[in-house]
């Protein structure tokens, strides 16, 4: 009769293949319950973190490290923040730049040979070397005027104001100590007519200036009977040191 139980060989195969079964329902267990980040990444996912790893170090150098075309806009736009300091220290070196306004040429030689002429004039020990000095002086203020005439040169507003008829007179200060002037009073301008009238084009803009104010003017220099320029001072002295010059002006603004 015939046993229908297993036999012993056929239990022991069979335990052998549920062994491998469970080991294998193990791993695919273990396989699913394992963190993301243990998981193998599939080849697109590597590629995607290389390219991201190459544009985080490349962003990084661009960052600390600028091309040279922003390298030089950036060194361009400091130079034209920056003062030009040769334009500044030529404008100071130039003589004609004063703080009287910027002097034309003849202006400038004007100015000179007063201010040289100054000390000598000081230093004269009689009136006749006084007189002698101030006559060469003025010789060569008349080669520097040829007509009389000047046009746009410049100063300070020293004194303005009106005579009791209306009209303007005005004092411009060209240098230190030297002026040119119209006479403040009718009397004295019976003749010379260097006062400002209220119909002259440029009477109105004498209403607005006040000392110390930088004006461009033109004039005539008004002539003594021996010289080219008519002094307003009293004494030879003070016309060598401190002159004052009388003029007809003809603008100033």
């Amino acid at each position: 009769m015939n046993d229908s139980s297993t036999p012993p060989e056929h239990q022991e195969q069979m335990t052998s293949k549920e062994a491998t079964a469970n080991a294998e329902a193990a791993k695919a267990q273990a396989k699913a319950i394992r963190p993301w980040y243990k998981k193998p990444l599939p080849l697109i996912g590597i590629v995607v973190l290389f390219v991201i790893g190459i544009n985080a170090v490349s962003g990084g150098d661009s960052n600390n490290n600028p091309s040279p075309a922003a390298s030089a806009t950036s060194v361009n736009e400091e130079a034209s923040a920056e003062p030009d300091v040769t334009e500044e220290a030529s404008a100071e070196s130039d003589p004609r730049n004063t703080e009287f306004g910027m002097y034309s040429d003849d202006q400038l030689k004007f100015v000179t040979t007063i201010l040289e002429a100054r000390q000598a004039i000081d230093d004269a020990e009689t009136d006749l070397a006084e007189s002698v000095l101030l006559r060469a002086r003025d010789k060569n203020l008349c080669e520097i005027l040829k007509s009389n005439s000047v046009t746009n040169w410049v100063g300070k507003i020293k004194d303005v104001g009106a005579n009791g008829d209306g009209n303007a007179y005005v004092e411009i200060e060209i240098a230190e100590q030297v002026r040119v002037e119209t006479w403040n009073n009718s009397f004295s301008d019976l003749f010379d007519e260097t006062l400002i009238p209220p119909s002259s084009e440029f009477f109105n803009n004498l209403i607005s200036m006040k000392k110390g104010d930088k004006v461009t003017w033109s004039a005539t220099f008004l002539s003594d009977d021996n010289s080219c320029l008519k002094k307003g001072n009293l004494t030879n002295l003070f016309y060598g040191l401190d002159p004052q010059f009388k003029v007809r002006f003809t603008d100033v603004k």
